[in-house]
Protein backbone atom coordinates (compact mmCIF):
# COMPACT_ATOMS: atom_id res chain seq x y z
CA UNK A 1 0.00 0.00 0.00
CA UNK A 2 1.34 3.40 -1.03
CA UNK A 3 -0.01 6.41 0.12
CA UNK A 4 0.25 10.07 -2.24
CA UNK A 5 0.29 12.76 -0.20
CA UNK A 6 0.15 15.29 -3.63
CA UNK A 7 -3.37 13.78 -4.09
CA UNK A 8 -3.97 11.99 -1.26
CA UNK A 9 -4.82 8.34 -2.33
CA UNK A 10 -3.52 5.14 -1.38
CA UNK A 11 -2.42 2.84 -3.98
CA UNK A 12 -3.09 -0.95 -3.46
CA UNK A 13 -1.85 -3.78 -5.78
CA UNK A 14 -4.18 -6.93 -6.22
CA UNK A 15 -4.20 -10.04 -8.27
CA UNK A 16 -8.02 -10.30 -10.34
CA UNK A 17 -9.71 -13.23 -10.47
CA UNK A 18 -12.28 -13.20 -13.66
CA UNK A 19 -13.81 -15.93 -15.04
CA UNK A 20 -12.42 -16.84 -18.93
CA UNK A 21 -14.34 -14.73 -21.57
CA UNK A 22 -14.82 -11.12 -19.79
CA UNK A 23 -12.92 -8.22 -19.42
CA UNK A 24 -12.43 -5.43 -16.89
CA UNK A 25 -14.60 -2.35 -17.92
CA UNK A 26 -12.19 0.73 -18.49
CA UNK A 27 -12.55 3.17 -15.78
CA UNK A 28 -13.43 7.00 -15.90
CA UNK A 29 -10.06 7.40 -14.60
CA UNK A 30 -7.38 7.76 -17.50
CA UNK A 31 -5.89 4.60 -17.97
CA UNK A 32 -7.45 2.80 -15.34
CA UNK A 33 -9.90 -0.02 -14.86
CA UNK A 34 -12.59 -0.79 -12.99
CA UNK A 35 -13.86 -4.56 -11.26
CA UNK A 36 -16.70 -4.31 -13.08
CA UNK A 37 -16.84 -7.32 -15.49
CA UNK A 38 -17.76 -7.36 -19.18
CA UNK A 39 -18.32 -10.01 -22.00
CA UNK A 40 -17.49 -9.98 -25.42
CA UNK A 41 -20.70 -8.33 -26.64
CA UNK A 42 -19.30 -5.72 -24.42
CA UNK A 43 -22.75 -6.77 -22.05
CA UNK A 44 -21.92 -6.00 -17.88
CA UNK A 45 -21.59 -9.38 -16.82
CA UNK A 46 -20.88 -8.87 -13.07
CA UNK A 47 -17.75 -7.82 -10.57
CA UNK A 48 -14.31 -9.69 -10.54
CA UNK A 49 -12.55 -10.73 -7.56
CA UNK A 50 -9.46 -8.44 -6.01
CA UNK A 51 -7.23 -10.53 -3.30
CA UNK A 52 -4.11 -8.76 -2.21
CA UNK A 53 -1.21 -9.48 -4.33
CA UNK A 54 1.40 -9.02 -1.17
CA UNK A 55 1.78 -13.36 -1.45
CA UNK A 56 2.28 -13.45 -4.77
CA UNK A 57 4.42 -10.69 -5.73
CA UNK A 58 6.54 -12.32 -2.89
CA UNK A 59 6.46 -15.00 -5.12
CA UNK A 60 7.52 -13.11 -8.37
CA UNK A 61 10.43 -11.09 -6.46
CA UNK A 62 11.62 -15.05 -5.15
CA UNK A 63 11.91 -16.42 -8.98
CA UNK A 64 13.01 -12.93 -9.89
CA UNK A 65 16.25 -13.12 -7.41
CA UNK A 66 16.44 -16.97 -8.29
CA UNK A 67 16.52 -16.62 -12.43
CA UNK A 68 18.91 -13.57 -11.17
CA UNK A 69 21.17 -15.98 -9.40
CA UNK A 70 21.31 -19.05 -11.98
CA UNK A 71 21.55 -16.35 -14.69
CA UNK A 72 24.82 -14.82 -12.91
CA UNK A 73 26.25 -17.96 -12.26
CA UNK A 74 25.66 -18.92 -15.97
CA UNK A 75 27.39 -15.89 -16.97
CA UNK A 76 29.90 -16.52 -14.59
CA UNK A 77 30.95 -19.72 -15.63
CA UNK A 78 31.04 -18.72 -19.13
CA UNK A 79 33.63 -15.69 -18.08
CA UNK A 80 35.26 -18.55 -16.61
CA UNK A 81 35.56 -20.74 -18.98
CA UNK A 82 36.47 -18.38 -21.73
CA UNK A 83 39.31 -16.97 -18.96
CA UNK A 84 40.68 -19.99 -18.60
CA UNK A 85 40.87 -20.87 -22.67
CA UNK A 86 42.36 -17.82 -23.49
CA UNK A 87 45.22 -18.58 -20.81
CA UNK A 88 45.53 -21.73 -21.74
CA UNK A 89 45.98 -20.25 -25.95
CA UNK A 90 48.21 -17.61 -24.82
CA UNK A 91 50.20 -20.55 -22.66
CA UNK A 92 50.60 -22.46 -25.59
CA UNK A 93 51.84 -19.67 -27.64
CA UNK A 94 54.52 -18.44 -25.26
CA UNK A 95 55.48 -22.07 -24.72
CA UNK A 96 55.86 -22.39 -28.55
CA UNK A 97 57.30 -18.82 -29.46
CA UNK A 98 59.79 -18.65 -26.59
CA UNK A 99 62.73 -20.45 -28.25
CA UNK A 100 62.59 -18.14 -30.95
CA UNK A 101 62.71 -15.27 -29.34
CA UNK A 102 65.34 -16.11 -26.83
CA UNK A 103 67.47 -16.82 -29.78
CA UNK A 104 66.69 -13.72 -31.30
CA UNK A 105 67.73 -11.62 -28.11
CA UNK A 106 70.36 -13.67 -27.36
CA UNK A 107 71.56 -12.74 -31.48
CA UNK A 108 71.19 -9.45 -30.27
CA UNK A 109 73.53 -9.43 -26.77
CA UNK A 110 76.34 -11.12 -29.50
CA UNK A 111 76.14 -7.84 -31.62
CA UNK A 112 75.87 -5.45 -29.05
CA UNK A 113 78.87 -6.99 -27.13
CA UNK A 114 80.84 -7.22 -30.60
CA UNK A 115 83.83 -5.05 -30.77
CA UNK A 116 84.96 -3.23 -33.71
CA UNK A 117 88.57 -4.93 -35.13
CA UNK A 118 91.51 -2.99 -34.37
CA UNK A 119 90.31 -1.46 -30.92
CA UNK A 120 91.82 -2.26 -27.56
CA UNK A 121 89.40 -3.03 -25.05
CA UNK A 122 91.15 -0.63 -21.93
CA UNK A 123 92.08 2.62 -25.17
CA UNK A 124 91.45 5.53 -23.93
CA UNK A 125 89.88 8.15 -26.08
CA UNK A 126 92.07 10.13 -28.41
CA UNK A 127 91.72 13.04 -29.37
CA UNK A 128 91.82 13.89 -32.97
CA UNK A 129 93.43 17.01 -34.66
CA UNK A 130 91.36 19.64 -36.61
CA UNK A 131 92.37 19.59 -40.23
CA UNK A 132 94.78 22.15 -41.38
CA UNK A 133 93.11 25.46 -42.83
CA UNK A 134 92.70 26.28 -46.28
CA UNK A 135 93.45 29.16 -48.23
CA UNK A 136 89.52 30.84 -47.73
CA UNK A 137 89.01 29.69 -44.32
CA UNK A 138 89.81 31.64 -41.46
CA UNK A 139 91.95 29.76 -38.73
CA UNK A 140 90.30 29.52 -35.44
CA UNK A 141 91.41 32.12 -32.89
CA UNK A 142 90.92 29.84 -29.44
CA UNK A 143 87.45 30.33 -29.06
CA UNK A 144 87.14 34.13 -29.47
CA UNK A 145 84.91 35.56 -32.06
CA UNK A 146 85.40 38.50 -34.13
CA UNK A 147 82.34 40.31 -35.49
CA UNK A 148 82.75 43.40 -37.79
CA UNK A 149 79.41 45.35 -38.13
Amino acid sequence: MAYDEETETIRDVFVVERPAGTSLSDSSSPGGISALLRDAANVLAGHAVLYPADAELDEIRAEAREEGRQEGVANGVVIGVAATLAAAALGAVAVKASPQIKNKLNGLRSKLNRKPEGTAETSPLQAVPDPPATKDEVPSRGGRHLHVA
